[in-house]
């Protein structure tokens, strides 16, 4: 895995999740010592990046699958190269690919604790922001790989309804996400 994606990964979401290893089932995957954590209900943007976090360190692609949008675009813009995109079925790959790797023994990330939505005018109506700055990853791999990441993201959601699924009768997806290097 290349050091950008490892950066790339660190833009996500919510406080510090524990650590769990590999793609798990949902109602057997185990955060600490006995103490199941269920995936959040993709009700608000807020469990989205939730649920993007927990299902990152978990390494579960099932789960990912669930959180993108068809649509999902990723842009990363580093001042050192050129802009790169990212699609809903990178960002499924990446995941599948450090749950396949045997050397990574743990990934956590670390996201501000308060996530502030808001609306952009200039997305289509509906649509939600959130904007993170300072996330860290830190990937286990032989030794430990830690970044602190010197750039802002932001994410956007689009919502589905009605979804009988949801208890606020909307479900949100991760359809953009923005990275800016500086």
């Amino acid at each position: 895995m290349n050091h950008h994606r490892y950066v790339r990964a660190a833009v996500i979401l919510a406080a510090a999740l524990a650590l769990a290893a590999g793609c798990g089932d949902k109602k057997h995957t185990v955060v600490g010592p006995g103490t199941p954590t269920p995936y959040p209900k993709l009700s608000s943007p807020e469990n989205v990046m939730a649920a993007l976090a927990l299902s990152y360190q978990r390494r579960d692609s099932v789960e990912t699958k669930l959180i993108y949008d068809e649509n999902y675009q990723g842009t990363s813009i580093d001042p050192y190269g050129p802009p790169m995109s990212f699609y809903k079925w990178d960002e499924i790959r990446h995941v599948v690919a450090l749950a396949r790797t045997p050397t990574i023994t743990s990934v956590t990330l670390l996201f501000p604790y308060a996530l502030t939505r808001f609306t952009d005018l200039g997305d289509p109506p509906g649509w939600a922001s959130i904007e993170v700055t300072d996330a860290r990853i830190e990937i286990n791999d032989i030794t430990s790989y830690a970044v602190s990441s010197g750039e802002t993201m932001q994410f956007k959601f689009v919502p589905t309804t009605p979804d009988s699924t949801s208890p606020t009768d909307t479900t949100w997806k991760l359809v953009r996400w923005f990275e800016t290097k500086y």
